[in-house]
């Protein structure tokens, strides 16, 4: 017997006792009531055990899509009719279909949020409505899922992108030497460094970058004190604001990659590190953008962009911001002596 039950039927006691001693009928019929809800609640047969399995469960989605992870599920020997599934946090609960042995669960995925989600449910309960009886029939591990920052269509005069005429001209270009890496089936062989490969006992070749193609840094406000709603007085910290922001930074970070153009991603973050996009590692820049946090005014510095600002082939710099402040237009000025900067309002 629960806990929940043993007071239900303490309360209908009590209620019983005090109806009886002071001759109020309402009081022991609410008693007596109480105590038989407990009866007919412990009567009901529920399932012992169950089985469940993952039948589609997306390890990928963009935010604000609708994902719903589906599960099976098989009790053995009774029905789905008093069995749910309930997700880690105990928060959430779907009952599972009346009737039957079988049943498939439907569980929605909340996408509104960027990261590595818990999907699913992880446990399975047989209980009365009343919940003063329940028992765990089976868990399982969620189901992680990655919810990475939306795209939308991008301004091409914001970006500073060229026009559609000359993308297919043919570029002298400058190229230099940028790293080692093993030899892929299908590398020039020109490129095959032999010393390196003499000594490595495999072929490896030489990564070449294109000096001329400049870079755009794209810079990520990560200051929780740049998207405090408008007019508060105090820290009023918008989450909506922020998640919109990081959706208008992987676009121009999406939609700048290109024969004339390449993107250095990084934030306003101390500790941030910094990731080089191009058209055939933009997913991968999602993935990572996945995983940005608004962190403490404090846990911020200009200092680290500053650098990147210096850096050879930076042609220009984008900071996106949830608002402007006199701490991101001071920073803006700051950068501006090493490259043009240009801060917009990353949400509506």
């Amino acid at each position: 017997m629960s806990g929940r039950a043993r007071g239900v039927i303490l309360l209908g006691a009590a209620c019983i006792a005090v109806g009886l001693a002071l001759g109020w009928v309402v009081f022991t019929a609410v008693g007596a009531a109480l105590v038989v809800l407990v009866v007919v609640v412990l009567l009901i047969p529920l399932p012992r055990d169950a089985d469940w399995w993952d039948v589609s469960a997306p390890y990928r989605v963009v935010r604000g899509d609708e994902a719903e992870i589906i599960v099976d599920v098989a009790v053995p020997q009774g029905s789905t009719t008093w069995v749910s599934a309930v997700d880690d946090s105990g928060a959430g609960r779907s009952w599972l279909p009346a009737g039957g042995s079988t049943a498939s669960l439907v569980w929605s995925l909340d996408t509104s949020r960027r990261g590595l989600l818990p999907g699913g449910p992880t446990r399975l309960e047989a209980a009365d409505p009343f919940g003063i009886r329940r028992h765990v029939l089976a868990t399982r591990e969620p189901s992680p899922v990655l919810v990475v920052p939306r795209i939308h269509p991008a301004d091409a005069v914001l970006l500073g992108q060229r026009g559609v005429e000359g993308d297919g001209e043919d570029r002298a270009g400058s190229d230099q030497f940028h790293s080692l890496r093993e030899y892929v089936v299908g590398d020039p062989m020109k490129l095959v460094h032999w010393r390196s490969s003499a000594k490595a006992g495999r072929l490896m070749v030489r990564t070449l970058v294109d000096t001329t193609v400049p870079w755009l840094m794209v810079v990520l406000d990560v200051n929780e004190r740049a998207y405090d709603r408008a007019g508060a007085l105090f820290a009023d910290y918008d989450p909506d604001a922020f998640e919109q922001t990081v959706d208008t930074t992987a676009s121009i970070a999406w939609w700048s990659c290109g024969p004339h153009q390449r993107v250095l991603l990084t934030t306003t973050a101390a500790d941030a590190a910094s990731v080089e996009v191009t058209a055939g590692t933009r997913e991968s820049a999602l993935d990572w953008l996945a995983h940005v946090a608004a962190v403490p005014p404090e846990a911020c510095t200009p200092h680290r962009v500053a650098v990147l600002a210096r850096r050879q082939g930076i042609g220009r710099a984008v900071l996106v911001t949830g608002r402007r402040t006199e701490t991101s237009s001071g920073w803006v000025a700051a950068w501006r002596q090493s490259t043009p900067v240009t801060a917009l309002v990353g949400h509506s």
